[in-house]
């Protein structure tokens, strides 16, 4: 018997008891100060011997499947989270101990005033998670099999995160093999979300998608699925007039996931996180760049003569570096690993990889365009706010609140040099043209660090003491520091002064940049960008944004697109014609960072929903 203010193994403290189900008991624990939960498996409910052995069984499987995945809409269990416990009593108790997860079910959360019906947008956010949660699984060869809106939690930060593997299935030969021979295996049933097949004991991973998708109409709706009539020849529900908040494209989408039959279901997450880009892929922008709309003149004659349609075939063959034009872009990949905050993103000069600082401590590094995670750095012991990669895509600098700087070698990922900073944490860090040079802010200090040595070089004296980003000019020739007071200071970092000071009655600068050519300068404060001269300090254009705050800014290689972004969205602006483009707006908590890949063909951003996602231009 467990209860509260008993202590486990000298080691876990039970603080109270959570819940009861059917396999057991749940309770809050705390191990040196953090909380976790203790899932307890209670045996003796069980009466034959041979139910009892079937519970340990898959009370140990559950055990294994999540010691084993790494994700953040999955509970993290240690390798040894799984351990026997003998009570006072003499009996054993097994017992799983996992992350405890913060936050209401999905079944709650509809429960709360306000949360109904589930919008759209917000439905599309949570089906985009889920997937990729159900395709890290299912890339493990495991089923989850009981999947419903009580087995979803919601993090306060927005994250899902799917519990109660106790269900989980692996997809081995034996199991393939019983399937075959039309062997029932454990069935496990939640009416109104348990496809046919697995009623029958044939669960498939297609049968995760068919659960997935009464959740979404229960949500959606606010109904259970078993309170809808059917088609009783094609088993269609008949929701949608329950859903008017929902495109019927949207709609069609969630019926895919229900189909009857496992073989007319979405076939693998991909498809449907496919599927959810045709619905939200945005449409061709009504201001076209006027620059580009002069290549588009097309002879009036109707018989061309030979040379004229030479020279109208070779117009239309896409000729190597030439300018993209960012009218169109699609979701590519979402990618998922950080536990928190995506804080900054930096892309390597030849494009291949790309890396994340999140607060979560670390830095990840990525491959592009596969999105396959790489390697991760460990090494900081608090946030991670902000990364950079050296012009020679050799050295990867980070800058955290445990106040240094670490320089990592790229790709091995190997420590090189830890600086230690004496005066503030390092919001801004960046390389100078020729790789050689570090500049880093804290507010209260600026810094020249040689990258070689990690020794420092030089401190700007007389700047703002609201300093807080800064960032060198394409030549190197000049650096610019963005404070919170509105000011931006144009500086020498070969004599040391000041070159031109700017200022902006919009309040604090938020972001600011470079473009590639050195002609323009960005910057984003309260509802504003900024587009400004460096050289004479006048001021361009003014640009509104949609939400508060304009957190990142980022020039596509050929200087002529500005991605800038305010809250959950992303505005694509064109520089020439001084027209916003289009909005991209799948992130579902503030992006945090973005950055253009060198060929201008990608747009990477990062997000306090803890994701990366992967944009790309559709010509």
């Amino acid at each position: 018997m467990i209860y509260p203010g008993m202590l486990i193994q000298n080691r876990y403290r039970v603080i109270r008891k959570l819940g009861k189900g059917g396999f057991g008991q749940t309770f809050e624990v705390d191990e040196g100060g953090t909380l976790k939960v203790l899932k307890v498996l209670n045996v003796e409910s069980f009466q034959s011997p041979e139910r009892q052995k079937k519970s340990v069984v898959l009370f140990l499987r559950e055990a294994t499947v999540l010691s084993r995945l790494e994700h953040p809409g999955i509970p993290r269990v240690e390798r040894d989270g799984y351990f026997n416990y003998l009570d006072p009593g003499g009996n054993t108790i097994h017992c799983l101990l996992m992350e405890k997860i913060e936050g209401k079910n999905l079944k709650q959360w509809l429960a709360t005033p306000g949360n109904q019906p589930l919008s759209e947008e917000l439905a599309i956010a949570w089906l985009e998670q889920l997937a990729d949660i159900l395709a890290q699984l299912h890339q493990q060869e495991l089923i989850h099999r009981d999947i419903k809106p009580s087995n979803i939690m919601l993090r306060p930060n927005g994250q899902l995160v799917l519990i109660d593997f106790g269900a989980v299935r692996e997809v081995t030969e034996t199991y393939l093999y019983r399937q075959k021979a039309n062997l029932t295996g454990t069935v496990i049933i939640s009416a109104g979300f348990t496809p046919p097949e697995q009623a029958e004991g044939q669960a498939v991973a297609q049968s995760d998608f068919f659960a997935l998708g009464r959740t979404f109409v229960y949500l959606l709706t606010g109904k259970r699925p078993i309170d809808f009539n059917k088609n009783p020849r094609t088993g269609k529900l008949y929701w949608h007039d329950s859903a008017p908040q929902i495109s019927p494209k949207f709609a069609d989408l969630i019926d895919y996931l229900m189909a009857p039959f496992p073989g007319r279901r979405p076939q693998t997450s991909q498809v449907i996180l496919r599927s959810l880009e045709e619905i939200t892929s945005p449409s061709v922008t009504t201001h076209p760049d006027p620059l580009l709309s002069q290549r588009n003149l097309l002879p009036t004659q109707v018989n061309p003569k030979p040379n004229q349609l030479l020279t109208l075939i070779s117009g239309l063959i896409p000729k190597k570096n030439q300018p993209l034009s960012w009218h169109k872009a699609k979701l590519r990949r979402t990618l998922s690993g950080h536990s928190d905050s995506v804080k900054s993103i930096a892309i390597s000069p030849d494009g291949r990889t790309f890396a994340s600082g999140s607060y979560d401590k670390t830095i990840k590094l990525w491959a592009l365009p596969s999105g396959e995670l790489q390697r991760t750095l460990i090494g900081h012991r608090k946030r991670v706010n902000c990364i950079a990669i050296s012009p020679d895509g050799q050295t990867l600098a980070s800058s955290s609140e445990d106040m240094t700087i670490k320089f990592w070698a790229l790709p091995t990922g190997d420590l090189l040099h830890t600086l230690r900073v004496t005066k503030g944490i390092v919001r801004s860090l960046n390389f100078n043209p020729n790789g050689k040079t570090l500049i880093s802010s804290s507010g209260l200090e600026i810094k020249f660090w040689a990258v070689l040595t990690g020794k420092v070089i030089g401190t700007l004296v007389g700047h703002s003491k609201s300093a807080r980003l800064v960032n060198f000019s394409p030549d190197g020739k000049s650096c610019v520091i963005g404070g919170l007071d509105g000011t931006l200071e144009l500086w020498s970092p070969y004599s040391g002064k000041r070159l031109r000071h700017f200022s902006t009655p919009a309040g604090a600068i938020t972001s600011v940049a470079f473009s590639p050519d050195g002609q323009i300068l960005a910057s984003g404060s309260n509802r504003m960008i900024e587009i400004w001269n460096p050289r004479t300090g006048k001021r361009l254009h003014t640009f509104s944004t949609q939400q508060n705050g304009s957190v990142s800014v980022a020039f596509s290689p050929d200087s002529r697109t500005l991605a800038s972004s305010s809250g959950r969205s992303i505005d694509l602006w064109n520089l020439p014609s001084a027209q916003r483009l289009f909005n991209l707006s799948r992130h579902y908590k503030p992006v945090q960072s973005l950055a253009f890949s060198t060929d201008g063909s990608i747009l990477i951003s990062g997000s306090d929903d803890n994701t990366i996602k992967v944009w790309q231009i559709i010509s």
